[in-house]
């Protein structure tokens, strides 16, 4: 059986693209990520109910990725949290939450730890003080930290592969980590290695560099982890 969950993201661009997404598409990932950020903060609060309808039979991770983290949404901290706060009426399995751009958010919302994926992603660099990073987010108690960076040179996508096994043998395996872009492709099926618990695969669009679609992904994992 694969350890390694699949994530699968849905980016939606206007309202009426929802009636023409297949469910059935998603059959085989084991998360449906909404990222949501590609739609006004208005239309994703009008899009809400009818998506969670949609796929009420899949876990679905909600992800408001904001301009600084690589995303394509720009609001105000009261406006982030307040998207936040209503999706969760919504019961989504998870929601991804900014820790170091929206720490504030986090904190009014800590008493959705168990639904959270604390995230920190950096389109830059693969910073020197990424352990330090992992440490303090770990010790928020949530459900899932996750990092995403960008490798300049190869020898970046094997610190990050070492950072996270370090992390997974000595706090446990809710990390999920990876590399963007061509070079850092080796993270995203890796898991079995480093503890790294999801991954992230594209149907048609990617939603990061470097992401590897579902059919493939599957493949491969079925493979490295059967």
């Amino acid at each position: 059986m694969r350890k390694t969950k699949i994530v699968v993201p849905i980016m939606l661009t206007e309202l009426a693209e929802l009636e023409k997404v297949s469910v059935s598409d998603y059959r085989t990932a084991d998360i449906v990520e909404w990222r949501a950020d590609f739609l006004s903060a208005d239309e994703i609060l009008e899009m809400a109910p009818k998506f969670f309808e949609k796929f009420k039979e899949s876990k679905i991770l909600f992800t408001l990725r904001t301009v600084r983290e690589g995303g394509n949404i720009q609001v105000s901290e009261k406006k982030y949290l307040q998207i936040l706060q209503e999706i969760l009426t919504y019961n989504p399995a998870y929601i991804d939450v900014e820790f170091f751009t929206h720490g504030p958010s986090f904190a009014a919302l800590k008493d959705f730890r168990d639904k959270m994926v604390l995230s920190y992603h950096n389109f830059d660099e693969v910073p020197s003080d990424l352990t330090n990073r992992l440490i303090k987010m770990h010790e928020e108690g949530t459900a899932f930290v996750k990092v995403a960076v960008m490798p300049e040179r190869e020898c970046d996508v094997l610190d990050l592969l070492q950072i996270t096994r370090d992390m997974t043998l000595e706090y446990g395996d809710h990390f999920i980590s990876m590399a963007m872009g061509d070079l850092g492709r080796l993270s995203r099926i890796s898991g079995y290695l480093t503890g790294s618990c999801w991954t992230f695969a594209s149907l048609e669009n990617s939603s990061a560099p470097g992401q590897i679609s579902l059919k493939e992904t599957e493949y491969i994992l079925d493979i490295l982890e059967k």
